[in-house]
């Protein structure tokens, strides 16, 4: 049930990129963050740390923080997000970027305290939520996940991601009527997700609605057959966690 879809976290990189820049050497910067941007990760990573000899601020650590997550480094990355939210502790995306880290390497204890932090300094972030939600949900605690996801969903609610995931966990705590739901948002949101679909059509046959459950299901294997990219393996499909 663990996936960790590589696309959501360059996208995650990408935007990240955008939030925060600072450099006493502003073409070393724009070089590293187009290597990374090119998926050259260890390059960027090679750069940067050129760039925090010269400049060791807070959005040069950050910079290759998100390099080194880039490369699947999030053990370094860590380093590099703890140092930066050292460095300046009242800068909230330092948090959120650390405590995202964390999710992804299991500590997920250490996760919440961060994103914690992050949301005392920016409670209106989605992401950030999201991303507690997800340490919550490992930690076993799917009421404060969904809680979580709820408030999510309550800051930006054309996210038909956050819908999944809530009706993720809605239904694997066994409450199916209301992961239906979430589903039903996701697929008006985006009508060809063959997961919402999918997931849609386990939940039905769960509540003894086969006929209803069996359309959803070749409705999710049409989508996932003209799109390779959505073709997965049967079960709970699209859940990140």
């Amino acid at each position: 049930m663990l996936i960790r879809p590589r696309a959501v976290m360059l996208g995650f990189v990408f935007w990240s990129l955008c939030a925060t820049a600072g450099a006493s050497d502003p073409q070393l910067l724009e070089k590293g963050k187009s290597a990374l941007e090119a998926g050259l990760s260890d390059e960027a990573i090679s750069l940067f740390t050129q760039l925090i000899g010269i400049d060791p601020s807070a959005a040069n650590y950050n910079q290759r923080g998100l390099a080194y997550s880039a490369a699947g480094r999030d053990g370094l990355a860590v380093r590099d997000f703890e140092k930066a939210a050292s460095l300046e502790p009242q800068q909230p995306l330092y948090h959120l970027r650390k405590g995202a880290a964390l999710t992804r390497i299991g500590n997920y204890q250490e996760a919440v305290k961060s994103l914690s932090r992050a949301l005392e300094l920016e409670p209106d972030n989605f992401q950030t939520f999201a991303y507690r939600a997800r340490a919550f949900f490992h930690l076993g605690q799917a009421n404060a996940a969904m809680d979580d996801l709820t408030r999510a969903i309550r800051r930006n609610p054309s996210n038909a991601s956050l819908y999944k995931l809530r009706g993720d966990i809605l239904s694997s705590a066994g409450e199916f009527d209301s992961a239906i739901q979430d589903y039903d948002t996701v697929i008006r949101l985006k009508p060809n997700d063959s997961a919402a679909y999918n997931n849609r059509g386990i939940a039905l046959a769960q509540l003894g609605k086969l006929r209803e459950a069996v359309d959803d299901l070749n409705r999710a294997m049409d989508i996932a057959s003209s799109t390779p990219s959505q073709m997965q393996v049967p079960g709970v499909q699209g859940n990140p966690w």
